[in-house]
């Protein structure tokens, strides 16, 4: 990506948008085995609200990989062990990508300091008291 010409504003939407998509797939590989742990391995069910399509397999993925548990579906059985690691594994991931955009952020854009070099010293007027 170092050798595409782009500005420093496009490169950080770039990263953002990486790192979203990145973290879509993410919940998708876990929609994935929350179907296939509920169908074909018979590892656990899910209560509350009934799961009728793969949609609602991704919707519980996203609501358990941001750590945000609504609890209006919930797993049982051996699918509440997946859901720990998807809870920690989104907590890491999305930690790791806001301080990677962090240090992306230091790095392509230009900061401007907010005072002077020297602070007050520097307007001191010499015989004179400080404004």
């Amino acid at each position: 990506m170092a050798r595409i010409a782009m500005t420093a504003g496009v490169r950080i939407l770039v990263i953002v948008l990486v790192a979203l998509m990145t973290h879509f797939v993410e919940v998708a590989v876990y929609a994935g085995a929350y179907a296939l742990a509920s169908g074909a391995l018979a590892l656990g069910d899910f209560g509350g609200r009934t799961i009728a399509d793969p949609l609602d397999y991704f919707y519980f993925s996203i609501v358990s990989y941001t750590s945000l548990g609504l609890g209006d579906v919930f797993p049982s059985g051996h699918l509440q062990f997946i859901t720990g690691v998807e809870a920690l594994n989104g907590l890491l991931l999305i930690a790791w990508s806001g301080s990677f955009i962090y240090i992306a952020m230091g790095h392509l854009w230009p900061w401007q300091p907010c005072t002077e070099p020297g602070g007050l010293a520097a307007d001191r007027k010499p015989g004179g008291n400080a404004p």
